[in-house]
């Protein structure tokens, strides 16, 4: 019989969601949220990115990501520039004050990182990470049943 506090799905997402708040009232303290700090984190992996591009690395729909922007740009953290080669594409570009609270919060993020992973060896952490790779391969069986 199905027991859903025995459900590997069930306690995954229980976890990601303990963790992913945790994580967000720290960050909070800083002023920002969880989904801006990943915004902050993808933008400033290179000089600009397209809103479709930061979509598809946060996994988040295109409605979704032009909100974050607004919210990014209204405080300050993100411009929009029109792409040269296309007027349609927008652009998007950390400000000054985005790449401070990037460079402020890459450290902390690492050292709470760390937390979540306290006591855990890297071989469990590997396992882990190839167990979810395959649990998340499988959801696409979900379709076929």
């Amino acid at each position: 019989m199905f027991e859903l506090e025995k459900c590997l799905a069930f306690i995954t997402n229980n976890a990601a969601k303990k963790m992913g708040d945790a994580f967000n009232e720290k960050l909070i303290t800083f002023g920002i949220t969880r989904v801006q700090w990943i915004a902050l984190y993808y933008l400033g992996q290179s000089e600009t990115i397209s809103q479709q591009e930061l979509g598809r690395k946060m996994d988040i729909k295109h409605p979704t990501v032009a909100r974050l922007i607004n919210r990014m740009e209204k405080e300050g953290y993100v411009k929009r520039i029109a792409c040269p080669e296309d007027k349609r594409i927008r652009n998007l570009k950390l400000t000054e004050k985005g790449i401070t609270l990037r460079n402020r919060l890459l450290p902390e993020c690492e050292r709470i990182s760390k937390i979540f992973v306290d006591g855990i060896s890297e071989d469990e952490k590997n396992l882990y990470k190839d167990i979810l790779d395959r649990m998340i391969r499988n959801t696409g069986k979900i379709q076929e049943c």
